[in-house]
């Protein structure tokens, strides 16, 4: 009874006790092993796919993927630089989109996210009622470092 009486008189008492437990839980919470590092070089993975059949002209194909960057370079201010490069694998080239900075452009930080791509107008190359594609990824960021390749599933475009 006395120490809930000298509690009550007397406040600074329990600050003390008080002050001490936030401490705590910042030296707890401060960990090195906490600290976010990823390489510098942008990794990316496949999240998933909208459909694995498609419509010609009609359906809309929608792909997920996953990146990582430990200083945060992905992105261009400038829209005629690219830095999201998609291959259909019945084509031989990549085609660059443009990226915005995901990140503040004068800072340096570790980055992780999602992005969306979608294609609106796949079509048949061929006479074919059906044919089957996948695409590969990758990105480049502004220091020139270009991620690993991933590559979908396959899709079939339709003719109907």
């Amino acid at each position: 009874m006395v120490s809930s009486i000298s509690r009550v008189i007397c406040p600074s008492a329990g600050r003390s006790k008080l002050m001490l437990i936030p401490a705590l839980l910042l030296l707890i919470g401060c960990n090195k092993e906490d600290d976010i590092t990823y390489s510098n070089v942008p990794a990316i993975e496949l999240v998933g796919l909208s459909n694995d059949t498609i419509r010609q002209y009609e359906d809309v194909l929608t792909i997920r993927i996953s990146y990582k960057d430990g200083d945060g370079d992905i992105g261009f201010e400038d829209p005629q630089q690219y830095a999201l490069y998609v291959r259909d694998i019945r084509l031989e080239a990549f085609d660059g989109f443009y990226v915005g900075p995901l990140a503040p452009p004068d800072v340096s930080v570790p980055i992780q996210g999602e992005l969306t791509i979608e294609f609106p107008s796949l079509f048949l190359f061929g006479n074919g009622a059906v044919e089957n594609t996948k695409f590969e990824i990758k990105m480049i960021d502004r220091a020139g470092n270009e991620s690993n390749v991933i590559e979908t599933d396959f899709v079939a475009i339709t003719r109907e």
